[in-house]
């Protein structure tokens, strides 16, 4: 479920068409330890994300360097720095190219609530991500 290596994921979201749901945590963050247990595992077990979003995780107290999403080896910083990562938990939809699809949802407030926005924005960035691959029409 983590990741240090985007392209392997930018591949496999390109191949099935999907958004890569990044989730920003850190070490010592009790609130992404209860979106994991509360959230995540239940959505991995009932199968509700399979086949519509990639679903990793990034710790960003690992540091370093990463493979980013177009092959490059980045520090782990830049690539927290590039989506304004300032609390933790932090979900970004992004396409396979890392642009994200939709606002950031940041912070913990319930499983309830966080479901629901979570539903929404998955929603929302697979709707953003097919309108990104419609065919061009000439002339149009």
């Amino acid at each position: 479920m983590t990741s240090s290596d985007w392209s392997v994921e930018a591949s496999q979201a390109k191949v099935a068409g999907i958004p890569i749901m990044v989730i920003f945590s850190t070490d010592h963050c009790p609130y992404c330890v209860r979106l994991r247990e509360e959230v995540l595992k239940p959505l991995l077990r009932n199968g509700a994300l399979k086949g519509k979003v990639l679903m990793r995780e990034f710790n960003i107290d690992d540091g370093g360097k990463i493979t980013d999403f177009d092959g490059e080896r980045v520090r782990a910083g830049i690539f927290v720095s590039r989506y304004s990562i300032y609390a933790t938990p932090t979900v970004v939809l992004v396409d396979h190219h890392g642009k994200p699809l939709t606002e950031p949802i940041v912070g913990f407030n319930g499983a309830d609530s966080y479901t629901r926005f979570l539903d929404e924005a998955i929603s929302s960035a697979v709707m953003s991500l097919a309108s990104l691959n419609l065919p061009r029409l000439a002339g149009f």
